[in-house]
């Protein structure tokens, strides 16, 4: 992928995300906005683009995410179609940015994608939806690189004739297995990035970029997040955490905001929640590949409104 669209494409996205931001659409408006979207590739990909920021709230100019003085909302808009037409800021065009670096991975995921993919030494990995990794298999190590998203293994043992450890290598830092089913979730933003493990089967050691010493390692049943100084938060694995791995999404009592945070990772946009509903509690197995059914099925059981501005922008508040 080229490190630049067309500016007049990537200004024109910037209007709309405004635009769908604010809820202003009539129904003309979105099927003008839908046809502007599907009218050229290079449309396609400026409003991809402009998701992708969009779902990373820490790089996008605050002015369009608050009310401000219109003055200082076109400066915003400006900026922002700089930031879809480069890609990135400049610090994400760095060499080593994850997400200059997941536009360029050698295995992907869509939004709402889930595949698997079969490793030459036997791995069995999964990528969750929008994720992004690349493999790098050598003499020495089998290594993943986790540039964003979540993936699942299920390690095999090494054909080499010397064995090589299997790791997993995210911002924060490494996670190695130890004969094991494991998954590891790149979370957190652009300026606050945090590795999620989850353990279901023998156990991984986690090793901190920035921290070496504070190395941990996590057995089966148990979960733990890590950033590049310290491994913590270290607890009992969530009842269906593997459950993704078959399109389903499992909840327990689970907060409705916590519910509604993993269905975004599953659509294009933003799903936004009320804090007076968020502590809702929600059961039930849903399918992930319908997520508006999803919505539609929350509306119906809770006490909630589910308001669709746009395909792309929902907000779930009382009713």
């Amino acid at each position: 992928m080229s490190a630049a669209i067309d500016p007049g494409a990537a200004r024109e996205a910037a209007q709309w995300l405004v635009r769908l931001r604010d809820g202003a659409l009539s129904a003309a408006e979105q099927q003008a906005f839908e046809a502007w979207r599907n009218s050229h590739p290079a449309h396609l990909e400026a409003w991809r683009r402009a998701q992708l920021l969009c779902q990373t709230l820490a790089i996008v100019p605050p002015a369009l995410r608050q009310q401000q003085p219109q003055g200082q909302r076109r400066r915003a808009v400006k900026q922002l179609a700089i930031l879809i037409a480069c890609a990135a800021p400049p610090l994400l065009l760095a060499s080593r940015s994850p997400w200059w670096q997941s536009w360029r991975a050698g295995i992907s995921t869509a939004t709402g994608e889930i595949r698997q993919v079969l490793l030459p030494d036997g791995t069995q990995l999964a990528l969750n939806t929008a994720t992004a990794i690349d493999v790098a298999f050598d003499d020495t190590t089998r290594l993943i690189v986790l540039h964003a998203g979540e993936i699942h293994l299920r390690s095999a043992p090494d054909p080499a004739r010397v064995a090589r450890p299997l790791m997993v290598r995210s911002a924060n830092g490494s996670v190695r297995a130890l004969g094991t089913r494991f998954a590891v979730r790149q979370e957190g933003g652009l300026f606050s990035p945090r590795t999620h493990v989850c353990v279901t089967q023998g156990a991984v050691e986690i090793v901190p970029a920035q921290a070496r010493h504070a190395a941990r390692t996590v057995d089966s049943g148990w979960q733990a997040s890590f950033d590049s100084n310290a491994v913590a938060g270290i607890a009992a694995a969530a009842a269906g955490s593997e459950a993704w791995l078959q399109g389903v999404l499992i909840a327990d009592r689970t907060p409705l905001g916590e519910v509604l945070a993993q269905l975004a990772r599953y659509r294009s946009g933003v799903v936004r929640c009320d804090p007076a509903v968020a502590r809702l509690p929600v059961d039930g197995i849903f399918q992930l590949n319908d997520t508006d059914r999803i919505l539609a099925l929350l509306q119906v059981s809770l006490p909630i409104r589910v308001s669709l501005r746009t395909p792309y922008w929902v907000s779930v508040g009382p009713a």
